[in-house]
Parts: C-alpha cells; sequence; structure tokens
C-alpha cells in the first residue's frame, strides 16, 4: 500500500497543503470492485446484462454488491433461473434494486436503523440492527420471501459515482415474480410442467388460485402455498408419456403425489439462510395433495449418510414397500424458494418419479388376513388350555374318613 504524506505550508495567511504523489481519481464502480474476487459471481451477473455502462456513470449512487456465496445461499433453483439467458429482466431488477439513489456512506448506514433507501429499480431497502450479538446491520428486501435479509458490511469504497459497500446475500425486490412454473423450468423438469398443466392444475405454475368454479376451488385449495417435488426431464427417459397422458386419472393421481400443501414458514432460526421451502429435517414428513384418498399419500425425508451426495438428502412414500425401496425413493439434487403467498412453498428437484404406490393384494389383504387368523389361534389355543386345566381340577381325587365324619369332628 502506498503512503500519502500530507503536510501544510502558511503563505501570506494561506494554507499551501503539499502531498507526496498525485492524487489519482477513484474509478467506476465497477472497477473498483473488480480486483475482490469475492464479489466477482455479482460482477459477472452485471455484465452479463446491459446494466453495466449504467452503473458505472449513474452519478450519486450507492452500489451494494453481495458476496459470491450470496448466489449458493439464495437456493440453486433461484439462482439458476436469475441467471439464464431467458429471465435478464428478473436479474436485471435484483441488480438495480442493490443500487441506491444516492450516496451512502458507513456512518449514514449504520445511523439508519429503521430508515428506508430508494433504488435505482423504483422500491426501497429497509435498514435495521439486529438486537442480537454485536449490533450487526441488516438490509430487508421489498420483495422476496418473509425474512429474507441481508447483512451488511460497510465498506465506504470510494468511486467516481459515489462509494461500494459488500453483502452477505442477494435481495429480491417485489417485482420480481418467483414462481413455481419459473422454478421449475429451472429445474429442467418441463415434462413435468406440462403433467401439471395435462392435469389442469397450470394455475399453480403462476401462483395463482384456482379459477372459480373448478374442481380444485370445490376443493378448497384457494390461498394454499404449494411444495412440488419436480423430476427432471432425464428421469422419464423409461417413461411411455404418451399412455401416462391419455390416462387423465393416473396422471392427476401422480401430480397429486408430488404436490405438498405448504403454510407459511415461521422465522428461521437464521435469518440469513431461509431459503428452502420447506423443512427437510431428518424425518420430517408432510401430506400430499394425494394424502386424503390414500393411505400412502404422505412423503417423508430422510438425511443420507453419504453427506457429500448431491442435496444430502432422499424423499419416499411413506409406508411404500417397494422393489429394494428404490422405487419408492429419489434423491434430492436442489431447491428454490417461490416469492408468491409471501415466499410460501417453492420447488425441490429430485431425480426419479415418485408413482403413487399401490400394494400387492398379499400386503392389503393376506397379511391382514395373516393376523387375523394367528390372532383366532392364538385365542382357541388360550382356552383350550384354561379348558384343561379346569378339567384337571374337577376331576382330582380327594379322601375321606371310612364311614364319615363323626360328631366331634363336625362340632370342631
Amino acid at each position: 500500500m502506498r503512503v500519502l504524506i500530507i503536510w501544510q505550508v502558511e503563505v501570506n495567511s494561506t494554507l499551501v497543503y503539499f502531498v507526496s504523489r498525485p492524487l489519482v481519481p477513484p474509478s467506476d464502480a465497477l472497477q473498483t470492485a473488480l480486483p475482490l474476487l469475492d464479489l466477482s459471481s455479482f460482477l459477472a451477473a452485471i455484465f452479463s446484462t446491459s446494466l453495466a455502462d449504467l452503473l458505472k456513470t449513474t452519478p450519486r449512487t450507492t452500489l451494494l454488491i453481495p458476496h459470491n456465496a450470496a448466489f449458493k445461499r439464495l437456493g440453486l433453483l433461484v439462482s439458476e433461473h436469475l441467471l439464464a439467458a431467458s429471465s435478464k429482466s428478473d436479474l436485471e431488477s435484483v441488480i438495480l434494486h442493490h443500487t441506491i439513489a444516492g450516496v451512502e456512506y458507513a456512518q449514514s448506514l449504520q445511523d439508519g436503523s429503521q430508515r428506508t433507501f430508494p433504488t435505482l429499480e423504483g422500491s426501497d431497502i429497509k435498514i435495521e440492527r439486529s438486537t442480537k450479538g454485536n449490533g450487526t446491520i441488516l438490509v430487508n428486501p421489498s420483495g422476496g420471501w418473509g425474512g429474507m435479509k441481508s447483512e451488511l458490511f460497510a465498506r465506504n469504497m470510494l468511486t467516481q459515482t459515489g462509494v461500494v459497500h459488500e453483502l452477505s446475500d442477494l435481495m429480491i425486490p417485489r417485482s420480481v415474480n418467483l414462481t413455481v412454473g419459473k422454478l421449475m423450468k429451472a429445474a429442467k423438469g418441463t415434462t413435468m410442467v406440462s403433467m401439471v398443466s395435462k392435469a389442469g392444475m397450470e394455475w399453480l405454475l403462476n401462483g395463482t388460485a384456482p379459477p372459480e368454479g373448478s374442481e380444485w376451488a370445490e376443493e378448497g385449495l384457494e390461498g394454499t402455498g404449494w411444495t412440488i417435488l419436480c423430476p427432471t426431464d432425464d428421469a422419464f427417459k423409461n417413461f411411455n408419456l404418451t399412455r401416462l397422458y391419455a390416462d387423465v386419472d393416473s396422471l392427476r393421481a401422480i401430480v397429486r403425489q408430488h404436490l405438498i400443501p405448504t403454510p407459511p414458514q415461521q422465522d428461521a432460526l437464521d435469518v440469513l439462510y431461509n431459503n428452502r421451502p420447506i423443512s427437510l429435517d431428518n424425518s420430517a414428513t408432510y401430506s400430499t395433495l394425494l394424502s386424503p384418498s390414500s393411505a400412502y399419500g404422505d412423503i417423508i425425508f430422510r438425511l443420507m449418510e453419504d453427506k457429500n451426495a448431491a442435496g444430502g438428502y432422499v424423499v419416499g412414500i411413506k409406508g411404500a414397500r417397494g422393489t429394494d425401496g428404490k422405487a419408492d425413493w429419489a434423491r434430492v439434487l436442489s431447491w428454490g424458494r417461490s416469492t408468491t403467498g409471501g415466499g410460501t412453498g417453492g420447488v425441490i428437484q429430485i431425480d426419479r418419479l415418485l408413482e403413487p404406490y399401490y400394494p400387492s393384494w398379499w400386503i392389503e389383504y393376506g397379511v391382514p388376513a395373516m393376523v387375523g387368523v394367528c390372532g383366532i389361534v392364538a385365542i382357541c389355543a388360550f382356552f383350550y388350555f384354561v379348558r384343561i386345566i379346569w378339567r384337571r381340577d374337577t376331576t382330582e381325587a380327594t379322601y375321606e374318613p371310612v364311614g364319615g365324619f363323626g360328631r366331634d369332628d363336625d362340632d370342631v
């Protein structure tokens, strides 16, 4: 680091300052942040859009740049959606939401608890000081899901147009609507999207309520959040989709098996890492839309022994007894949380289709019948042994004196 030495000389009541080297004006915001490798992902996202020149030249701005880990913490499917070529408008809105319209140095941000600051995206961000720990400064976006926050690291990196600070996490504005349909596309689940549409549930993809008068509305599904288990397109390689689409009842049963009605989440313990649509804790069990009509509609998550495996979790049909268990289980590959309904639900990408489980006649009828027969045999055996013991007691020989008991004996 080059040290700048300044000294002053008074000449005729005028102070003249001398410096040890020429002062170089600061670079633009992007050039200033470019040497910092931990900010490279967000900078690459900026350069992939048409916003680079705008951010370089717009005067009086404060750029908040998230760390590279922010993309992973956002949820893989959300990140893949934002970075997809077809999602440029959503990505540009996110970037502009990280640009404050005004120069805000560290002091003004740290003293700005419970204040809002306008962004170039058009909506405000809110600054608050955490009540826990050492008073961490948290930034709240205008949209996203409930509890979405980012930690602010005030760096005061001067630029030609203002200043640059760092963030721990990406922020989603309210202008970006992350629907289940968008996340399923990011999950490479176009086949599953077609199945949902052909089942008459295209409203679910857009995050809207079922149409009035439809069978879905009659089931009372208005206002329900949804988490969908989305198999990748590769999971359908061995399926005859033409025959499946022709069998509407089977198609709807499959779709229902993958739909989890999702209530609003409680505040996460770690507010900076709440990107999951539902909890995936070990043995977490959820009802699906198939559960009311099937004893095997529920699904269950389990943590894999191999934690290095993709996702680290498997999900299966609770109580199912498939061949080696493989037909009823799938690996969790990634997930993404939607912003519809206040951030309730989302998409969980899996590697296998969970076909509704229908037990064989032996499991459904044979085993209960066998249990019943065994119970009857056990009851009969019990009473048989009781009868034997009772007969033994009543036929056992007794003794008395020859000639009977005398008077003296009776008086005793």
